[in-house]
Parts: structure tokens; sequence; C-alpha cells
């Protein structure tokens, strides 16, 4: 495909700005980033689209386009989101360099582009996909253009006559020659490994790890070979072709999660400010979770170690990969993280995720990775009693490991996170409405009051002393807070109520 059959789609409304003269350069894929120096990741011949949020001065531009331009790319998308327009110094970065640039409106969203390129790429490699296998860097541009390690992985490896498997650090298999061995001791070994490649399964096979984002081994795959007995590390030839292809699945696969988090901090966003349900399905559609699907929360804690800040997310969407395929993992504004994730009826969710954690446990050294877990929720409705539940949960979880499912605890929380959001706000106003307008309207502290007075267990000499007030001010305040809801606290059932919906204010 050349660069030109994509500028001339209509429907994109894409504007070349520099480099007409690139118009008949080929295209071997899409890629779209946001890194001020993407080119690790790339290969030659690709469109890269950006939306220019590194860009913070004309230095950054040049930064940029220099790197594109060392890649030998086809061309630079800008997309006009961030600064309604293309900035001159990165049109004349991209003039300097020779490096064809075109506009995308932000009417246009980057995935329109890759729709409508990837089949087009597809239709034309296939017919020569059999010849590309039978080179090494014919591999590497097939796999730099969306072909997936699962598929290429095997015949590679044969015509290197090579044997190898990747895995997660959980021991999830991900790709491999043929039936993987099992990786639940694998992955323990590549974990506690002080240093790599490092032999494994009694000397059968030598393990490589393949640093992702974060880069922590919690967050790392890694490649077992075949050990080959005649070379001292155990690796044998052509293993540096195959752990490269490893590692440019694991690039494409980190942007693809960093867009997919991007989605899931919103609905973080809407569960941690109450959001309504159709809000919250709306949020839970754009993840690419089914909204009346069964759901569990997960709120996850890891601490004791030095690590990068999203490495709790990365561990959490590891662990829930062991679940089902579909889940979505964000960093709520308290700093908690947490995941949703939609099972089927005869997972296991605890069992799983207990095995996940005992897997990692090797790599936490003197770390602390702790679990919560909710119920299984059907429908978006109940995702706000589900995560109140995993938080609970998790807030009970302690050791160095440990997973804790709301079932095994007993708590009002529990029982008030079931309760639909519209009844808890009902019940609330009910008793809390009327000493809040009063508050309001007088000053007063009443609410404050109320709470104080519970907490001290109705101990007038206790209560009074915390409030910093004689003894017949506090009676005159709580016969106000009876007189204005009709409630007697010398009853314990009243107590009850006004302690439940004081709750639900938190």
């Amino acid at each position: 495909m050349l660069l030109r059959e994509v500028l001339d789609q209509p429907r994109l409304k894409l504007a070349l700005l520099t480099g007409v003269e690139g118009r008949e350069h080929p295209v071997t894929r899409v890629y779209v980033t946001d890194l001020p120096d993407p080119s690790r990741y790339l290969a030659g011949g690709e469109i890269v689209l950006t939306g220019m949020v590194w860009r913070r001065g004309p230095g950054d531009s040049e930064a940029f386009v220099a790197a594109c331009a060392a890649a030998k790319v086809t061309a630079i998308g800008a997309g006009d989101a961030v600064f309604g327009t293309v900035p001159s110094d990165f049109v004349e970065a991209c003039a300097r360099h020779g490096v064809p640039l075109f506009e995308v409106p932000v009417e246009v969203s980057f995935r329109e582009i890759v729709d409508a390129v990837n089949p087009s790429l597809w239709a034309q490699r296939a017919s020569g996909l059999a010849t590309v296998l039978g080179r090494q860097r014919g591999l590497m541009a097939a796999m730099a253009a969306g072909a997936r390690l699962a598929d290429l992985l095997p015949p590679v490896a044969a015509d290197l006559g090579l044997d190898c498997w990747v895995y997660a650090p959980t021991g999830r298999p991900i790709a491999g020659t043929d039936a993987a061995p099992p990786g639940g001791e694998l992955a323990r070994t590549f974990l506690a490994a002080t240093r790599l490649p490092a032999p494994a399964g009694d000397g059968r096979y030598t393990l490589v790890g393949v640093p992702g984002r974060p880069e922590h081994r919690l967050a790392s795959w890694f490649v077992a070979f075949a050990a080959d007995p005649q070379t001292p590390s155990g690796l044998p030839e052509g293993t540096e072709e195959l752990v490269s292809l490893v590692a440019l699945e694991r690039a494409q696969l980190d942007e693809v999660v960093r867009v997919e988090r991007r989605l899931a901090d919103g609905l973080g966003r809407q569960l941690a400010t109450g959001a309504g349900a159709a809000d919250l399905r709306a949020g839970v559609v754009s993840c690419g979770l089914e909204p009346e699907s069964a759901f569990v929360a997960v709120v996850a804690g890891l601490s004791g170690l030095r690590t990068p800040p999203d490495l709790t997310v990365a561990v959490l969407e590891e662990a829930l990969r062991t679940v089902g395929p579909h889940a979505a993992v964000t960093q709520l504004p308290d700093g908690a993280v947490l995941g949703i994730v939609t099972v089927a009826p005869e997972v296991d969710v605890p069992a799983t995720l207990r095995a996940a954690v005992d897997a990692l446990a090797p790599g936490l050294g003197t770390g602390r990775l702790a679990l919560g877990v909710s119920a299984p929720a059907v429908g978006v409705a109940t995702l706000p009693g589900a995560v109140a539940e995993a938080r609970h949960a998790h807030r009970s979880a302690h050791g160095r490991t440990a997973v804790i499912c709301s079932t095994e605890l007993a708590s009002h929380q529990l029982l008030l996170a079931r309760v639909p959001a519209d009844a808890r706000d009902a019940f609330r106003e009910r008793l809390l409405g009327p000493l809040a307008a009063y508050d309001q309207a007088h000053d007063a502290d009443l609410v404050r009051t109320l709470a104080e007075f519970l907490e001290c267990g109705g101990s007038w000499s206790r209560c009074a002393e915390r409030l910093h007030v004689h003894v017949n001010t506090l009676r005159y305040r709580i016969s106000r807070v009876e007189a204005l809801t009709g409630r007697d606290l010398g009853h314990f059932e009243d107590r009850v109520d006004f302690f439940l919906a004081l709750r639900l204010t938190r």
C-alpha cells in the first residue's frame, strides 16, 4: 500500500502539509504514539500518528521528527486535538528531514485511520507471507506490520531449529512452538533469579527476560528456550531474533494497554464520583465490557517496594487475565487500584487470583501484595456496590500476600454495599436531611454532634469532652436532633438507623 492511497481516501480528510515527493512511498503499518522518542518501536515504513502531547516547544518537535526520520518512517500524521492545528515548527522539522507530514482533523480519530489502512495491508501481505517467514528481516517486518506472535513464533522457531515458549510473570502461556511446559515453576525461577539468562527445570530450559512497561520483572514476559548443552549460556544460536520478535509484540501490546487504561480511567472517575447508571453503562461499554455481564471488582495494593507508580496497575492487569479476557484496571483518585473483570459462572475467582498472587510472590522481595475481591454482581447498576465490597475486603487483607473475598467477611458495610444507590440516598436523606438543613440555616453542628455521640456509645460526659462543650449544651443539641427527626436516641433501633445513615455519607 502506498502513502497516496491513504491520503486519497475522502472520508479521512487528511491534508498533506509537506513531503509531496513521498506520496509514492510504501506503508508497512500504522503506529500510534505519544512518546517523545518512538524510535525503539519503529522498524521502517510506518505511518506514525501522534497527538503531540509530548510537545513543550520547538526543540521537542525537532527531536521527535529526527527520531522518526532515522527510523525511515514513511510519514507522520499529526492530530489537531491538542493545539487546534499543527505547529509551524513541527512542519518545518518534517520538511527539513524530508519526512512527509499530514494533518489529521480533530473530527477524525486515529482508530479510523488504522481501520482504513490495515485491511489493505493484510490483503497485500497474505500471498507473500510464506516467503516473508523465510527471511529474518522479513519476519521482523511482518511482526511490525501487525502479525501476531502466536502465529509467527512456531514457523520462525522451526526454521531456526529451536523450541521455545513465551510466558507472563504468572506463568500464563502466551505463545510457543508446541505444547507448553507448565509455566508455574518456570515463572517462579524467572522472578527469583538474581541474573538472566537463568537455567530452569533442572537445566532443561534457559530463561530470557523481555521487559515491558513498567520496567520491572513483575511486569515482564520471559522466554523459555530448550537449553543447548553445547553453549555455555545454554542458549542456542538464533535466540536473538526470536527475543526481538517477542519484544516487538510486547511493545505493541503496551501501546494498546496504554489506550485501554485511559478508557478505564474514565470508568474509574465515574465510579469514584457516583455517576448515574446511564453514565456507568457508557463507561463500561467504552472499556469493551458487556453491560449486562457478571462483574467482579478487585482492589489491589502493592507496598514495601521501590517500584514505578503504575506497577500495581500492571500487576493487577496480569492477575485478572488469569480470570477472564475482558477487564478494565485503573488507579482511583484516592490512590486505590481498581479492576473490573467479567467472569463466567464456572470460574472460581478468589481461587484463581490466589494462584496468580502465589505465582508472583517470588518477585515481591520484601514487598506485600493484597487483593480485595467482591462477590459477582450482575449489571452495571450493581458495580458501585461491588466496588465498595472490594474496598472493604482489601482493608481486611493481612499478610505478605493475601486475597480476601467479601463473601468471607461479615460486616454492615457489605450489607449496605448491596443496597441500590437510590435506596441508600433516600434513607440517608430522610434521617440526616433535616439535620443538614438546620446546620446550614443556623450555622449549627448537629450532624457532627450526632456522629460523636454515637462514636462515644451514648456517653454524655465523654462526648461533651470530645466536642469541648458543656454537657447541657450537648443535651440541647441532641434534643434538637430528636425533635427534627422524630427519633429517640434512647432507643437502640433509632441509634442503629442513625449510625447506618452516617456510614452512608462516608
